[in-house]
């Protein structure tokens, strides 16, 4: 295994104790070994709020950021309400339902792993899982799975409202249900598989919840209890949980709002669900602290070694905008500035969000909004991270390719597409 230079010797070692014992600690500001880059211009609060207001605009009750420096150091920016209701003005600090950010949790779990020789990236998945999840013989590796390389069909596809039928009445069907993970996946495989594995790249949820039920198999314990021992306690994220099949939020939150598929009908409440159909793919909750405070613990090295930090920031193109990137759990946007930024989007009902760092960990933001359903709020969403990253507001060129992208990702996390060659 490479760990970094001796100047990242503190780093290492806090990176190697969290493998050694599954716990690990948050390094101090200025720990990081990058070498210095030149200085990114500071961000550009109006813009953001600028953006945050088109959120607005495009149909969300409320919209919220925080940026971060790698001290912790930032500022938020809350416009709108939190609760039709009252009226309540959004709380920059509350939790929500990260959605598919969880995924990233997921990955540097199994990457762990990974690195403690327990899991064999590149070796068949079956293998390494409970008998009978995968077919036995199936060349799926881990790898395939923590790319979306599989061909495993997405099996909440198959859930009403979601590619058939109206989006508020099939929610209702399915918000208060707990779905075993082992069904869950016997429900894609119904389907066969999409494609040779690891010729193409197609999003699908079935992966991380394979993996999830992989950091079972191997650690022996549920898959909150992991995430717990080994990111949240260590990192000190409060706010952040994962309760399924638990239905409340727990913390201080905004109402969490679904639109109608005919927007002329009022928003529909759907704060509280299960959230078990999407499990180790999309359940966890948490805050813009904490997953501020997480990116950086990541990119400073306190989660995982070199290598597989490495491995999960090696990501490619995979859509044709050009700007949106995946590796191993992590998607990456080029934005306007030619600035590469990494993290993960999230969608789940009643919330859509936008959590990225710098590669260096200098700069983080994670913007959310509470209100899904709607592209035109997740498009706007994107347009936040041209102000934050690059220092000025998104220019009428970026906010169409941000657009483009957005409408990609949000097809991939809602309503499926077709898989795509990789582009290596």
């Amino acid at each position: 295994m490479t760990y970094r230079s001796p100047a990242a010797r503190r780093r290492t070692l806090v990176a190697a104790a969290a493998l050694a014992a599954a716990a690990v600690a948050l390094p101090a500001a200025g720990t990081a070994s990058a070498a210095p880059a030149a200085a990114a211009p500071a961000p550009d609060y109006a813009g953001l709020r600028q953006a945050l207001n088109s959120v607005v605009a495009a149909g969300a009750p409320g919209a919220y950021a925080l940026v971060s420096d790698r001290g912790g150091h930032g500022g938020t920016v809350g416009v709108g309400t939190g609760d039709l209701a009252t009226g309540a003005p959004i709380d920059p600090k509350g939790q929500f339902r990260i959605g598919s950010i969880t995924k990233n949790f997921t990955a540097v779990l199994a990457l762990q792993l990974v690195a403690q020789h327990r899991v064999g990236l590149d070796a068949p998945a079956a293998g390494q899982l409970p008998a009978g999840v995968l077919p036995a013989g199936s060349p799926i590796t881990v790898r395939d799975l923590l790319n979306h390389t599989s061909g495993l069909y997405d099996y909440s596809n198959d859930l009403p409202g979601i590619l058939v039928g109206d989006t508020v009445t099939g929610y209702q069907q399915f918000r208060y249900k707990t779905y075993a993970p082992a069904d869950l996946v016997a429900g894609a495989l119904s389907h066969g598989s999409q494609f040779t594995p690891g010729s193409k790249y197609q999003y699908s949820n079935t992966n991380f919840v394979v993996l999830g039920m992989l950091v079972e198999h191997i650690t022996g314990k549920p898959f909150a209890t992991v995430l717990t021992e080994r990111i949240l306690r260590p990192l000190g994220m409060h706010d952040t949980r994962f309760v399924v099949p638990r239905t409340d939020i727990g913390g201080r939150h905004a109402i969490g709002y679904l639109t109608q598929d005919d927007r002329s009908k009022p928003l529909f409440d759907a704060t509280a669900q299960t959230a078990s159909w999407i499990w180790s793919a999309g359940a966890a909750i948490s805050s813009t602290a904490d997953l501020n405070t997480y990116w950086r613990a990541l990119t400073a090295g306190a989660l995982l070694p070199e290598e597989q930090l490495a491995e999960m920031e090696a990501v490619v193109p995979v859509d044709a905008t050009g700007t949106s990137s995946y590796g191993l759990g992590m998607r990456a946007y080029t934005l306007s500035c030619g600035t590469r930024v990494y993290g993960h989007d999230g969608i789940l009902e009643g919330y859509q969000s936008y959590s990225y760092t710098t590669k260096d960990g200098s700069r983080q933001v994670t913007v959310a909004a509470n209100a899904s359903n709607n592209g035109d709020v997740f498009a706007a969403e994107r347009t936040a991270l041209d102000p934050v990253f690059c220092g000025v507001p998104s220019s009428p060129a970026a906010k169409r390719r941000a657009a483009a992208g957005a409408g990609h990702v949000a097809a991939e996390e809602t309503v499926g597409v077709s898989p795509e060659v990789l582009r290596k």
